[in-house]
């Protein structure tokens, strides 16, 4: 599998374009804002206005970021990976992450627009998707833009 950016049902989420990025550490701090938007999500749970209002940020924060990161790190770095089996492996398995947390951050975000859950429910369904994309951003810090820095700048 190596397929120049995400696959559809990323793209499905990804529908902005957005300016680029300039450097890595851009990039980690939009994690850091990703981050603390998706807590405020969290704190504004008894305030239904304000958590939709939180919501909308988050899935805006992503969709940016998202299409940022394809353009500026997997695009790139899979053409510089061009022949690197250990690099291409890596990329292979964070399509695959990715396209698992695309399909928790569909359903979380169409869920919790509609305001039906039960509170239970919503509180259990927003730790779920808050602990992947967490770890999903650790990962990218740690592994993938490490092997960005290293092949492409």
């Amino acid at each position: 599998m190596a397929p120049a950016s995400r696959g559809p049902a990323c793209q499905a989420i990804v529908k902005g374009g957005g300016k680029m990025g300039s450097s890595i550490q851009a990039l980690k701090k939009e994690h850091e804002k990703i981050i603390d938007t998706l807590k405020a999500c969290r704190e504004s749970g008894k305030d239904p206005l304000d958590s939709q209002q939180q919501l909308k940020i988050l899935h805006a924060l992503l969709v940016e970021h998202l299409d940022r990161e394809d353009h500026m790190v997997y695009s790139r770095l899979r053409e510089a990976a061009s022949g690197n089996e250990r690099v291409l492996t890596i990329l292979d398995r964070f399509d695959d992450d990715l396209l698992e947390l695309t399909i928790a951050a569909k359903e979380f975000f169409a869920l919790s627009s509609t305001g039906k859950k039960r509170r239970m429910d919503h509180i259990r369904d927003y730790g779920t998707f808050f602990i992947m994309l967490k770890d999903q951003l650790e990962r990218e810090e740690s592994v993938l833009f490490p092997e960005y820095e290293r092949l492409v700048q």
